[in-house]
């Protein structure tokens, strides 16, 4: 069985939609509490002010209460792992480029978070909303480069088949 980043996401966020077995192996391995323990720290810094339901029914309701239709993800600084060694012996430069790197993106409301995973030859985005919303019909806008992909959902990771070097995200909605 492959636990992927949406599994641990759906660990901490949900765990009562989470599969049983799914459950069970992210609690029984310790290979997965780095990761646990990030998004456990992220759900404690959501204050959220309103969840974007109760947003989009004021939008309905209040002709002058506009929502916004681009959202603007920025980095996340991950703190540096305790068990990192801050000396390192000499080695070839072929094994101090990482094979896999992560970078973590969240909005100012934490409502959104996105997780760009660049793997040697390719690129998964999975995009997460902590309100546990299907997210529908968007555009990831990924900068400097202003590369664009449309997705019907989020219900799957976004796969690019190259490495990509993400500086901010923007998420645009349509208009309905």
């Amino acid at each position: 069985m492959i636990i992927d980043e949406k599994d641990i996401f759906m660990f901490v966020f949900f765990p009562e939609k989470l599969d049983d077995e799914k459950r069970k192996m992210i609690e029984s391995n310790s290979s997965f509490d780095e990761a646990v323990d990030f998004y456990n720290k992220l759900k404690l810094n959501s204050q959220k002010e309103l969840p974007s339901s109760v947003k989009k029914k004021l939008a309905e309701k209040i002709p002058a209460y506009n929502l916004p239709d681009v959202i603007l993800l920025y980095p996340l600084v991950e703190p540096r792992s305790k068990t990192q060694n801050s000396s390192r012996l000499a080695a070839s430069t072929k094994e101090l480029n990482p094979k896999t790197t992560t970078k973590t993106f969240v909005d100012k409301e934490k409502e959104y978070l996105i997780k760009v995973m660049n793997y040697e030859n390719e690129t998964k985005i999975f995009v997460f909303s902590t309100s546990d919303e299907i997210v529908k019909d968007f555009e990831l806008i990924i900068e400097p480069k202003s590369l664009t992909f449309h997705l019907a959902d989020n219900s799957e990771p976004l796969t690019i088949n190259h490495t990509i070097d993400a500086e901010k995200i923007q998420l645009k909605f349509k208009d309905e």
